[in-house]
């Protein structure tokens, strides 16, 4: 043990992945703390007929009274041979420490209990290598095609996007773009959130409940039209599911869409292409990318989810708390990113804040940790590391794309320590899921 520590320390091992310290500092050790305490304090207080700093002891104790005295010599104590003990350890603790003390007295040993969390012992299934090994040999097995359908289908979607609209003097019918003013009763009350102006929307799609766009076909411009549609019996707003609802509805508008043709032509006008051969083989490329990037992150899940369930780890219920944290602020961004209001999103959901974070806590966020905690375990064990080179590149990367975001204006959230370290464990975990993949 370092000669730094004067405290004597014993750890034991509790439930939780926590360790319990009981600290005991020698009396003389003690008394030399409190005299430094009490001369830092005479720095600042004023007692007539002393200079600011050369307040005797016996005087500063007497003014700031000596449980606080020793209360404040207490806390330095500990702090200071506390921190020492975990530094000379080693020992991975994880947020403040949950201190007791047992002993504080003028003169006496300083006696103290401290609990804190650590990073908790992993111990992996004796088989992981080969079970990891036989996961990706089954994988290797899935070939990745694309469907000539599929490309057919995302060459419709770019058709449509760049057809030409119109307005029209007629009735909708199926495939026009219309714009409407509804209102949707229940109990003849409006519903909250069941009205709008000018919605645009293209009948066909399905992009509304079942039935309403089908109302909507016959119908001109400053046409009214009442009806009564029943919600699907598993909608995602559930005090709307299975009930009857009346819609009014006016139209606004009627706008005729006219596709183009699918073919050389129409693939010269999206891009770089010299026919529709060359726009087709870039759709497929593109497919073939994204549904190798999703078998990846598929065989990433796989492999996790078995090493998780066959590994022992007591996760701190502290790490699960700054996970519930994260996710909060996750879904905030998600929710801010499509326009959609929070307490709207979780009405529509039929779920509450807290029994979301219920279902978090019971779940998610121990699996999130565990996940986490076994790519680090794994890193340090096989010295996985990302040059400094490749981080910083990236954190330039990422500098660059904030700054462009903000338009020049100043961004006092940047922090490139923080961005360095987040970047750093990204590369780590990305790198260690390729060596398990290569297993």
């Amino acid at each position: 043990m370092s000669k730094k520590i004067e405290a004597k320390f014993e750890m034991e091992k509790i439930e939780g992945s926590k360790i319990k310290l009981q600290m005991v500092l020698p009396a003389k050790a003690f008394d030399k703390v409190i005299k430094q305490v009490a001369d830092h304090l005479a720095k600042s207080i004023k007692v007539d007929g002393f200079r600011k700093g050369s307040v005797p002891f016996e005087v500063v104790k007497k003014s700031v009274g000596e449980d606080h005295l020793l209360q404040e010599g207490a806390e330095e104590a500990m702090k200071q041979n506390y921190v020492d003990y975990v530094v000379e350890n080693k020992l991975e603790v994880i947020g403040q420490p949950e201190v007791q003390f047992k002993k504080i007295a003028m003169g006496n040993d300083l006696e103290a209990e401290i609990k804190v969390a650590i990073l908790p012992e992993i111990e992996l299934s004796k088989k992981w290598k080969e079970e990891t090994a036989k996961i990706n040999k089954k994988n290797q097995k899935n070939e990745i095609k694309v469907e000539a359908s599929e490309i057919q289908k995302e060459l419709e979607i770019l058709a449509k996007q760049r057809a030409k609209i119109s307005t029209v003097d007629r009735a909708a019918q199926k495939g026009d773009q219309v714009q409407v003013d509804f209102e949707a009763f229940k109990d003849n009350a409006v519903l909250e959130g069941g009205s709008a102006k000018d919605h645009t929307l293209i009948i066909g799609e399905n992009k509304f409940i079942p039935g309403f766009e089908d109302n909507l076909i016959g119908i001109k411009a400053s046409e009214l039209k009442e009806f009564d549609l029943k919600f699907p019996e598993k909608y995602q707003q559930k005090h709307l599911a299975g009930q009857k609802v009346t819609f009014k509805v006016t139209m606004k508008n009627v706008q005729q869409r006219e596709i183009p043709e699918i073919n050389d032509e129409f693939a010269m006008g999206i891009g770089k292409f010299k026919n529709l051969v060359e726009i087709e083989e870039n759709i497929k490329k593109g497919i073939k990318t994204e549904k190798e990037n999703q078998a990846k992150q598929k065989l990433h899940m796989e492999i996790l989810n078995n090493l998780i369930d066959k590994a022992k780890i007591e996760v701190p219920e502290i790490l699960i708390d700054a996970e519930i944290d994260k996710m909060k602020m996750e879904l905030d961004g998600q929710l801010s990113q499509m326009g959609l209001n929070k307490d709207a999103y979780l009405q529509q959901i039929g779920i509450s804040e807290s029994k979301l974070e219920e279902q978090w806590k019971e779940k998610d966020a121990p699996k999130r940790v565990k996940a986490s905690l076994l790519l680090r375990h794994l890193s340090l064990e096989n010295k996985i590391v990302p040059e400094t080179k490749a981080i910083e590149e990236r954190v330039n990367q990422v500098m660059q794309h904030f700054q462009m975001m903000a338009k020049g204006q100043k961004n006092d959230d940047l922090d490139p320590q923080r961005i360095y370290a987040n970047i750093k464990n990204e590369m780590t975990n990305e790198m260690t899921l390729a060596f398990l993949m290569e297993l």
